[in-house]
């Protein structure tokens, strides 16, 4: 099963998000608004950045695949309506962030500079031309995105323990995992941040600079840490199995005192480990920009596609291989994993005991002791809360499978251009199969995140120059 990429990007534009115009923070209804993409405003200001990004991610590059005039006005109208709305968010008001977020928002606002600069638009009217929103602000908030997101990035434990022998981390010496090794922080934040600011850095500010040049002598390092620096070695494609707590938060990551937060699993975590995939291809794109270059040039991401022989390409491609073959051995993607591919359950113990015995729980603990000791009363109880949440999810086509459509970004890897990964997604939504019928028919908490993914891996296929997926 395959579809046309821009046929059906353009469905989703027409008959969801309504004429371009109106809908945006106004809408209501889980359809109609599409999921809460639109960032209503009982949700965080940092999901509201992501999905704020990934609309146009989505929307300016769809631009130039849209069937007609009429479309494409649209198009610049709901562009120009969500900067109105969202170009203070920018440059993070908060520079301690240090998710995915602001990145992604952040990609979005170039991609709508790189449009308006080959469109030769001075600035964006469309949908109101008393507050148009210029090119130079634009440029003027992406320039100090970078300023101070290096900054904040760098400082990070997930920065740091990337050049330092074996990513710091930790050897679990008792218990069913003895022997597995753990990392104290989580990757896909810090490497989708670094590789924006990576991106955007080059293609704004050029490659002769101190930020280009630590950015890509500490890609080069990720990727070695990435192949090597975890063991638990297995047979297919290479990569080492990671055992990164690759998404979201952990007690104590980054060095912040924090309690038990989110459980998501390690590296067969689709959703994000599809977030490093797409940093790793940003990085190669740095690189391809500075090769060809377009530095200071503000070239289009489609005008910049990573070339396979570049390590962040190479490694970002192991991981692809990763899901395909597990897509061709059980068609679908994992969401759910500990390390030496021992299967998750939640913990037999009873809750509030002083330590779990099995289970997914137990994996938590044992990471968690190496960082500070866990709230004992709550440890089980919390754990098996997560791990269950993991489960239902990972039944969702929209929720978790539908998250590898993000790796689109890489490029041309058969996991996309196959088929399979839409057939995969057809196993999880029955007769609801193709993007559109996923966003438009699936509601729900679970829907949300999974239809926002959706947007960013048709904007990382129609900007990698895949034309099925």
């Amino acid at each position: 099963m395959a579809f046309t990429v821009k046929t059906e990007a353009e469905k989703i534009f027409t008959n969801i998000m309504g004429d371009g115009a109106v809908r945006l923070a106004a809408d209501s209804g889980s359809k109609t608004n599409f999921h809460d993409i639109f960032g209503t405003s009982n949700k965080s200001e940092g999901v509201k950045r992501q999905r704020a990004g990934s609309q146009l991610l989505f929307l300016t590059s769809l631009y130039s695949n849209a069937s007609s005039a009429t479309v494409r006005g649209q198009i610049l109208t709901r562009i120009h309506r969500i900067l109105i709305n969202y170009k203070s968010f920018i440059n993070p008001a908060d520079p301690s962030e240090e998710g995915p977020e602001s990145p992604i928002l952040a990609l979005g606002a170039y991609a709508a500079l790189a449009l308006a600069k080959d469109a030769n638009m001075a600035s964006y009217t469309q949908a109101d031309s008393s507050r148009p929103v210029t090119q130079a602000e634009l440029r003027s908030a992406l320039t100090g995105y970078v300023s101070k997101s290096y900054t904040t990035f760098t400082g990070l434990n997930s920065y740091k323990n990337v050049r330092l022998a074996n990513g710091n981390g930790v050897t679990v010496s008792t218990g069913a995992l003895v022997g597995t090794k753990h990392a104290k922080t989580a990757l896909n934040g810090v490497t989708l941040g670094l590789g924006a600011v990576h991106f955007i850095n080059a293609a704004i500010n050029g490659a002769g600079n101190a930020i280009y040049s630590d950015l890509s002598d500490w890609f080069t390092k990720m990727c070695t840490c990435l192949n090597q620096s975890y063991g638990n070695s297995r047979d297919n494609n290479g990569l080492t199995e990671l055992c990164v707590n690759i998404g979201a938060g952990r007690a104590g990551d980054n060095g912040k005192g924090s309690d038990l937060d989110q459980i998501r699993g390690y590296f067969p975590s689709s959703g994000y480990n599809s977030f490093v995939i797409w940093g790793l291809n940003l990085a190669a794109r740095a690189y391809r920009i500075a090769e060809l270059g377009d530095t200071t040039k503000i070239p289009q991401f489609k005008n910049a596609v990573a070339l396979s022989s570049h390590v962040c390409q190479q490694t970002a491609a192991k991981m692809m291989n990763y899901y395909n073959t597990q897509i061709i051995n059980e068609g679908r993607s994992f969401e759910i994993g500990l390390p030496n591919f021992k299967a998750g359950s939640p913990d037999a113990t009873q809750a509030g005991s002083s330590a779990p015995t099995s289970g997914y729980a137990l994996a938590a603990y044992q990471h968690f002791t190496s960082v500070q000791l866990p709230s004992t009363s709550t440890q089980i109880e919390v754990s098996n809360k997560q791990f269950n949440t993991l489960v239902e999810h990972n039944g969702d086509p929209a929720a978790v499978t539908a998250y590898l459509y993000t790796t689109a970004w890489y490029g041309g890897h058969t996991l996309v251009t196959s088929g399979k990964l839409t057939s995969a997604i057809a196993n999880k939504a029955g007769s609801a199969a193709l993007p559109y019928d996923i966003v438009s028919t699936n509601t729900g908490v679970k829907a949300e995140a999974g239809a926002s993914r959706i947007l960013q891996g048709l904007a990382g296929a129609m900007n990698s120059g895949i034309t099925t997926l």
